[in-house]
């Protein structure tokens, strides 16, 4: 059985120096209905049954203000974003390389460099979909090394029909997944790309309460199942859209973008000995923003293997990991274990010290006036437009969820007109999401609320 020992993990002194503990005296100035806050926590039922840790981190005074189990491990999930974010910030130039190809014996060579954009979610793609299908020069496709799986370390295995967990690859074409779209009335459904077409069957299943679409394990097979019996779902009155991820290979990429370009794509085993050039495509932020708001798995793995690109000739999210760990985070305070770029692994593994921590590098590296568009905001925007009401506006976190998990880093503006850095993390609680919501707006609401 392979050891899935943790690729990297650091203990050193933190870079959060200026970090000085409240007596406990003073601490119990942050109350829940006047119960101290670190007493609320021992008895309020949510809290009690559950792994939680909360830290508060005033950067002006350079003081924190909460600390309650800090200092242990928590399981991210899409915290994990926070660290993929700051490796881009460190180590990316404003734009994201799409390829390197050069042009030798009247052929067009070119090679993928792990950019997720092409004809994924609008990027505005159409530059580097241009340059390719307007070049006059054959095109010849090589594939460029990449020591990464398809899956991460420490994914579910069966999560594999689901559209947040898409497969890695360094050439990606439509995010590697397959849109089934139907408007209401429409007689047919949209399959994108139109290449999948032929794998898609509908059959009439009357045991789902609701339309599924299914694809097979190992195969580019998909099925459309629907209950007939449903007035909603019969006719054209059905109304889908959905994203199911499809098995990479280089022959299935190289017929999609044969069959976009409207010409042949050919291979070569090797790139020719020339000097190539790079050629970019979307903004570096537009990605960020959109791993960030919206939690998007797929392009936060795909940034990691980017951003190695800049390390050597070989894709590897290990290699980035590595170099971030050895140079850009090697004074963290708390060990920290860190394997992919999205959070989808549970061998993630940090505490609300570290994240807090992550989020004062970011916070002097973005001027604060741009620093909050990255992030979703309460009652606003992305993860959390329909979270923390009572404290909208004031909420600029990303969130990390799975099952028996909720995790909020980020800011907290408060009343007073202060930034506060947080890290909010709940594991292993057994109440509704909602629920932990609920308690984690009151407990929150104490630091937004100051007087």
């Amino acid at each position: 059985m392979r050891n899935w020992t943790p690729f990297y993990s650091i203990f050193k002194q933190s870079t959060f120096l200026g970090l000085v503990l409240l007596s406990s005296c003073a601490a119990t100035k942050f109350r829940v209905d006047n119960t101290p806050l670190e007493k609320h926590f021992e008895t309020n039922s949510t809290f009690r049954e559950s792994h939680t840790g909360l830290l508060v981190y005033d950067i002006d005074e350079n003081t924190v203000l909460f600390d309650y189990n800090a200092q242990k491990h928590f399981t991210p999930a899409s915290n994990t974003k926070l660290l993929t974010w700051f490796a881009a910030i460190k180590m990316m130039d404003d734009s994201i390389p799409f390829m390197e190809y050069c042009v030798v014996n009247d052929s067009l060579y070119f090679t993928g460099l792990g950019d997720p954009t092409l004809l994924y979610d609008n990027f505005g793609y159409s530059g580097t979909l241009g340059f390719l299908s307007s070049s006059s020069e054959p095109l010849v496709y090589v594939e460029k090394q990449m020591t990464d799986e398809r899956f991460g370390p420490g994914w579910s295995w069966d999560d594999y029909p689901y559209y947040y967990s898409a497969e890695k690859s360094s050439f990606p074409i439509y995010g590697n997944m397959v849109n089934f779209h139907k408007e209401l009335n429409d007689d047919y459904i949209q399959v994108t790309p139109e290449l999948f077409e032929n794998e898609f069957t509908v059959v009439q299943d009357n045991s789902v309460s609701n339309y599924s679409i299914e694809r097979k394990e190992k195969a580019n097979d998909f099925t459309l199942k629907f209950n007939a019996r449903m007035p909603e779902r019969q006719g054209n009155s059905m109304i889908i859209d959905d994203e199911i991820p499809f098995i990479y290979s280089n022959h299935l990429f190289i017929k999609l973008l044969s069959d976009t370009l409207k010409r042949p794509v050919y291979q070569s085993n090797a790139f020719p000995d020339c000097k190539a050039e790079i050629l970019y495509s979307v903004p570096v932020d537009s990605v960020l923003k959109h791993i960030l708001i919206e939690s998007d798995n797929f392009l936060a793995e795909q940034m990691l293997l980017v951003i190695s690109g800049q390390l050597g000739d070989t894709l590897s999210s290990e290699k980035t990991i590595k170099f971030m760990m050895e140079n850009h985070l090697s004074t963290l305070k708390d060990q920290i274990y860190w394997v992919d770029g999205s959070g989808l692994s549970r061998y993630n593994q940090v505490t609300p010290n570290a994240l807090v921590a992550i989020l004062e590098k970011i916070y002097h590296e973005i001027p604060k006036e741009e620093l909050f568009a990255f992030l979703p905001q309460s009652g606003g925007n992305g993860t959390l437009r329909t979270s923390f009401p009572q404290l909208e506006g004031r909420i600029h976190a990303k969130t990390g969820s799975m099952s028996h998990i909720y995790n909020l880093s980020g800011f907290m503006e408060t009343n007073s007109g202060k930034t506060l850095l947080f890290s909010f993390m709940n594991n292993n609680f057994n109440v509704s999401s909602s629920e932990l919501k609920k308690e984690m707006e009151r407990v929150l609401a104490v630091f937004v609320n100051d007087r």
